[in-house]
């Protein structure tokens, strides 16, 4: 492997310790699209998309690390660039298993957010559903037509997704936060960066003195702890008014990863 391949293989699929996992959420995504093709990461659609599901992708699903952990470089998937119009992209009030602070959608006339859409056969929707915590975080819905934008090529039919169900967390002013590091224009909301999230929650919860990454690993390692805390942030949540999708009730085979 030569040097620069060495280098855009450690950014698409970086070795994170569990820490560094944690608070470096949402991962690197490239602005380009992708696909996992006979086991390999390669540049530019390789499988046919007429007979799959599009979902947008608004936080870790939009980056190869993440979808290599659910799905494997074995299973054909594909990623294009897309323009999400009229909402934002926020911190979600919920903890994921991996101790990182996830996102959501929040309506927001006027701004354009930089994400990318997925495109999943069946049977992987009902992984990515159980990935998603599908019914305790997260509802699956039908976005607005009109609202996602395919940078490739134009696209008409419905565009899926995720929203979480406990709603958004309010960070000061009783506002949410956006994800620093999605590009967005036209944004009329605060940014934070996911360490920064993870610290206002900490201290949120009165835990000022207590290191961050033992936090983070008491999050990650007991699960009844997190699921605590998912009660508190449920109890503290802001929920959107009017928004650009609607809910589909949704049959999944697995155990969910909450």
């Amino acid at each position: 492997m030569d040097i620069n391949n060495q280098k855009n293989n450690e950014e698409l699929f970086p070795n994170f310790t569990l820490y560094e996992r944690a608070i470096s959420y949402p991962y690197f995504a490239p602005d380009y699209s992708f696909s996992f093709y006979k086991g390999q990461f390669v540049k530019g659609i390789c499988v046919d998309l007429n007979n799959r599901i599009p979902i947008l992708s608004v936080g870790s699903n939009r980056s190869p690390y993440q979808l290599k952990r659910k799905f494997s470089l074995e299973q054909d998937i594909c990623v294009t660039p897309a323009t999400l119009y009229d909402s934002d992209i926020v911190y979600a009030a919920s903890l994921s298993a991996y101790g990182s602070m996830p996102a959501t959608q929040w309506p927001s006339k006027g701004t354009k957010v930089d994400l990318n859409v997925l495109w999943l056969k069946e049977e992987q929707l009902n992984i990515m559903h159980l990935t998603e915590a599908l019914g305790v975080a997260y509802n699956f819905v039908k976005l607005k037509l009109g609202t996602v934008e395919i940078k490739d090529f134009a696209y008409r039919k419905s565009i899926y997704g995720y929203i979480s169900i406990p709603g958004a967390f309010p960070f000061k002013e009783n506002m949410p936060r956006r994800l620093l590091v999605l590009n967005a224009r036209n944004s009329k909301l605060s940014d934070f960066s996911e360490i920064k999230a993870l610290i206002y929650l900490k201290n949120y919860l009165k835990l000022k003195d207590k290191d961050l990454s033992k936090w983070v690993g008491k999050v990650i390692n007991d699960k009844s702890y997190r699921l605590s805390i998912h009660k508190i942030l449920k109890s503290k949540s802001v929920q959107p008014i009017n928004p650009d999708w609607e809910i589909i009730k949704t049959n999944i085979n697995g155990n969910l990863v909450i």
